[in-house]
């Protein structure tokens, strides 16, 4: 039972890991465009773009729903970030608390 909620935490802390990673990487090509580094009509770019869009969009405009721009700043990707974290760091106790519960 000890392995299996192991493998079920590093699924989820794995899955967390990779929302981070896309989230990264849409920001940093967000700033390419705003920055006129790359232009969009370069076809892979927009691919990978719109890939990134697709993934990380809804979860920001979740946040967006609750968090208004302040002075033509968008928090919501640095408020994912925190969620994220705490996120993990809930699922690491909650997986130790039930190893221990299993263990004793």
């Amino acid at each position: 039972m000890a392995l299996i909620l192991i493998t079920l935490a590093r699924l989820l802390i794995s899955a967390m890991d990779c929302i981070e990673y896309l989230l990264i990487g849409y920001i940093i090509l967000g700033w390419f465009v705003f920055f006129g580094v790359i232009k969009n009509r370069n076809s892979v770019f927009l691919r990978i773009y719109i890939f990134l869009m697709t993934k990380i969009e809804p979860l920001l405009a979740l946040i967006r729903r609750f968090l208004p721009t302040v002075a033509g700043f968008d928090f919501s990707p640095l408020v994912v970030f925190f969620g994220l974290h705490l996120a993990k760091v809930l699922v690491i106790q909650v997986f130790c608390l039930l190893l221990r519960a299993f263990n004793a």
